[in-house]
């Protein structure tokens, strides 16, 4: 048997009905060989789930009712347009619809669990509706990846149990057919669903490629490749040919949006090549990611960061910031789920730009100011540059307000606010 390839396909490929018709043909392609598929949630599913975390979270348990109603006409039409029996798929889809409303009336939930719990059923759905699809061509099975991802108990950004999960991965995925998973999600040791991280189906790739060997990962985008900036805010950006494993890790770890950060890591450690490919023109090249000394073209790279708080913390007391603060500082963050994207300190302040989460933030704010005095910037940017040189810093900084700036030998980042 020849090594499985690892496909995972996020929302904008499967949005619509023709979408998913251009994903399975994407697919039938490669039918000769095995073959995982991992799905995203489809379009802009996961917002939608989230805005019933929101407002269960709130207590307006009908307004998230009416929205799941809403979600459940919305996948409903994709699967008339797609099926001429739909009667099976519609079951399944409906019993996944009654989990989430099932969900709604658990009060014993903290945000983030009952987070999990709610937003994963996007993709439970998006790949049920993907493997009836696919499987009217091809042999197919659907698993559920709540039973093959096993993770730690920390809700929102759940740590994968490699050793647990290569033994449910390998033990499960069939060789002779392609076997549809959803990305983005797993389960604690007591069976509770977890999710690993915002736009975590690309780790969820890498996860099924380490674990089975796979001979590569390819993820599926509406871009061409892997572009030096995002074109909807970067004027003249340049596609990316190849990449060095470290430098991919560099550019998630500051945020780069086309790679989920730990999705690199697993790949690294087995040689297994990423592909960023085009599902709108298959035929493509893309962006290959491996073991490579130097990427092809060297060209900066801009990554920018929108609704972002600065927060700056001093003593009550006046004394100098010291370990103990800090230490203080990053175990609430790490216990509320805050994600530092640029951290400095003097000595006698702490600065700390963070994604300005509108359910998180209002629960860290109270707890730190019990311990600091607090001076908060709201609204906020933040722009890293990698590999900057000063005609880029003059072009992309030129007029705006610098709150905050830092530098390494290779990256620069700026805080800032526009007028």
């Amino acid at each position: 048997m020849s090594t499985p390839l690892v496909f995972k396909f996020g929302g904008a490929s499967i949005k619509n009905a023709q979408s998913m018709h251009n994903v399975a043909s994407i697919i039938g392609r490669f039918n000769h060989r095995p073959m995982v598929v991992v799905v995203s949630a489809i379009g802009k599913m996961t917002n939608a789930f989230e805005e019933i975390v929101s407002k269960w979270s709130s207590g307006k348990f009908e307004e998230a009712n009416t929205k799941i109603d809403a979600i459940a006409t919305f996948h409903q039409q994709i699967i008339n347009e797609l099926f001429a029996d739909p009667t099976e798929i519609n079951e399944q889809v409906a019993a996944i619809i009654s989990s989430i409303q099932a969900g709604l009336s658990r009060q014993d939930m903290t945000y983030s669990e009952g987070y999990d719990y709610i937003v994963h059923h996007g993709e439970l759905i998006s790949s049920r509706i993907i493997a009836a699809y696919v499987g009217i061509e091809e042999p197919t099975v659907w698993h559920d990846t709540r039973d093959l991802v096993k993770t730690d108990g920390q809700f929102r950004r759940a740590t994968v149990q490699w050793d647990e999960t290569s033994r449910a991965i390998r033990s499960n995925i069939v060789p002779d057919k392609i076997n549809i998973v959803q990305g983005f999600i797993g389960s604690c040791p007591d069976g509770r669903p977890t999710t690993l991280g915002r736009e975590g189906s690309d780790y969820t790739g890498a996860v099924f490629a380490f674990c089975l060997g796979a001979d590569s990962l390819t993820i599926w985008k509406d871009v061409p490749g892997m572009l030096n900036g995002d074109p909807k805010t970067f004027a003249n950006t340049q596609k990316i040919d190849a990449l060095p494993y470290n430098e991919a890790i560099e550019l998630a770890f500051y945020g780069a949006s086309i790679i989920h950060p730990k999705t690199i890591q697993p790949l690294k450690k087995k040689g297994i090549p990423l592909h960023i490919k085009s599902f709108k023109d298959p035929s493509l090249p893309g962006t290959t990611i491996g073991d490579i000394d130097q990427p092809e073209p060297t060209v900066a790279n801009f990554i920018l960061k929108k609704n972002q708080i600065l927060i700056q913390l001093s003593t009550k007391d006046l004394a100098f910031i010291a370990e103990h603060h800090l230490s203080a500082v990053y175990n609430l963050f790490a216990e509320q789920g805050v994600v530092v994207n640029l951290m400095r300190n003097t000595a006698t302040r702490a600065m700390f730009c963070i994604d300005n989460d509108a359910i998180i933030v209002p629960k860290v704010l109270p707890k730190l100011t019990r311990q600091f005095d607090i001076e908060l910037t709201s609204s906020v940017e933040l722009l890293t540059i990698r590999h900057t040189n000063e005609e880029d810093e003059i072009r992309e900084t030129g007029g705006l307000d610098i709150l905050l700036e830092q530098r390494t030998p290779y990256t620069v980042q700026f805080v800032f606010k526009r007028f």
